[in-house]
């Protein structure tokens, strides 16, 4: 998968074409349905009150500061990556703060991808979110998330060793190095 996924990358920018999109044209990849289905990361963001005065949010650099990648599938584009920008956006048009045919510019991919592909990018993007971005600070949920997404391999003692995870994170490839990046307690990780 390394292999696959480092040509992906190193050919994606001629790969991407910048284009308008409408909102609601975008749907979420079945792969990031099925995670979700596993552990939904939204459901463990703080809750907080919705009602944001129309001109407080800027909508249009939201999408282009957390960019959503997708790809054409039948009248449709499937989104891989911007999964929070996309729940933003779609509670704006909920909320009447921004009208139901309002367009974004959205990355889009000149070709499917392969699942394999597919399911790198998503994971990618969420990983690097929950850990980079640290919207999440509970290790138990941590914990939860990451163990959800990634399988372990078989023979390996977590899933900071499987393939998968090395091929984003080669150096977190314990438990304690995940901790120690993410200034938490091992114990619950």
């Amino acid at each position: 998968m390394k292999d696959e996924i480092l040509r992906f990358d190193a050919t994606l920018l001629d790969n991407v074409e910048l284009t308008r999109v409408a909102i609601n044209e975008l749907r979420s990849d079945d792969i990031i349905e099925d995670l979700f289905n596993q552990a939904n990361p939204q459901s463990g963001l703080r809750t907080s009150s919705q009602t944001i005065d129309k001109s407080a949010y800027l909508f249009n650099l939201l999408s282009l500061q957390s960019p959503i990648i997708c790809y054409r599938y039948r009248k449709q584009y499937k989104a891989l990556t911007g999964t929070f920008t996309l729940t933003k956006l779609r509670c704006a048009i909920a909320q009447h703060q921004l009208p139901e045919d309002h367009s974004i510019f959205v990355l889009v991919m000149k070709k499917k991808p392969s699942s394999n592909i597919k399911r790198a990018i998503i994971l990618f993007d969420l990983t690097n979110d929950l850990l980079s971005k640290c919207f999440i600070s509970d290790t138990k949920k941590i914990s939860f998330y990451l163990r959800s997404w990634f399988k372990k391999d078989e023979g390996k003692r977590s899933i900071y060793q499987s393939e998968e995870w090395l091929t984003f994170f080669p150096g977190l490839n314990s438990a304690e190095k995940v901790a120690n990046y993410l200034s938490i307690s091992k114990a619950d990780l």
